[in-house]
């Protein structure tokens, strides 16, 4: 039996639902888990401008679906209008969890194996063969993510002479919480280590608790990239451990870091 995390009480921070199989693997290892969800996951009313989109989806060369929570929007609004989903798309994802939503619908996705965020995506053989690819027009990408998301991979697609084009499909809200409960959490649970998976959830943390607990800072946090690395420093964490990638099983080995 796996003791690694006896005794260690871990927060996970990921939207309501989210967290179950990181749950599981974490318990298994013997710690405690305490799911406090920093982010709330809101789907968009789609426009006409949007629909027409999707309406013509055959029409790009390659789709791109920046989170798990966009995969799902977005391939239940793509069945509304298919079905049998277009051919000849590439499609990509920044690591495996969104992949697998995508494939649950037949999709043939890529994704990075090791750099599990844009960045990754941006260096796939998959994508460079598309846009090495001869045509007489030029080349269309689309990107399904959520509100306000990165400008990185649109920026990149059109340096390489890419017509891009949206679809926001959520926006990602600060959920409520009262101060009596966070207060009540921090007495009953207290962690040892927090994982955070996105920016948001980081400086929603920090927006919940400077005030009823300001010395937030010295909690060991994990996270699952360099940008986030930066951003956890920004705002005063002093023990931030840099996960190998963002997919349940790093995390889970990640995370025994806090008994070193």
């Amino acid at each position: 039996m796996d003791t690694s995390l006896n005794n260690i009480t871990l927060w996970l921070t990921r939207p309501k639902d989210q967290a179950e199989n990181l749950t599981d693997l974490l318990e298994k290892r013997g710690a405690k888990v305490f799911h406090l969800p920093l982010m709330e996951i809101q789907p968009l009313p789609q426009d006409k401008a949007s629909l027409k989109k999707i309406k013509k989806l055959e029409q790009y060369d390659m789709a791109f679906f920046i989170s798990t929570n966009a995969a799902s929007i977005a391939m239940e609004l793509v069945g509304e209008y298919y079905t049998e989903l277009p051919t000849g798309i590439g499609c990509f994802s920044p690591g495996p969890v969104t992949a697998k939503v995508l494939e649950s619908y037949g999709l043939k996705v890529a994704y990075p194996k090791k750099s599990m965020r844009t960045e990754g995506m941006l260096i796939l053989p998959e994508l460079r063969k598309i846009l090495q690819k001869e045509s007489e027009k030029k080349k269309q990408a689309l990107i399904f993510r959520g509100k306000g998301g990165r400008e990185l991979l649109a920026k990149t697609l059109r340096s390489k002479d890419v017509d891009v084009e949206y679809i926001e499909l959520y926006k990602r809200a600060i959920p409520e919480y009262k101060k009596k409960y966070l207060k009540e959490i921090l007495q009953s649970e207290k962690p040892d280590g927090i994982v955070f998976s996105s920016a948001e959830a980081i400086h929603n943390f920090t927006f919940l608790f400077e005030k009823i607990y300001p010395e937030y800072y010295k909690f060991n946090v994990f996270v699952s990239s360099p940008r986030l690395v930066d951003v956890a420093d920004k705002v005063g964490f002093e023990t931030i451990s840099l996960l190998k990638a963002a997919d349940d099983k790093s995390i889970a080995s990640g995370v025994e870091k806090i008994n070193e």
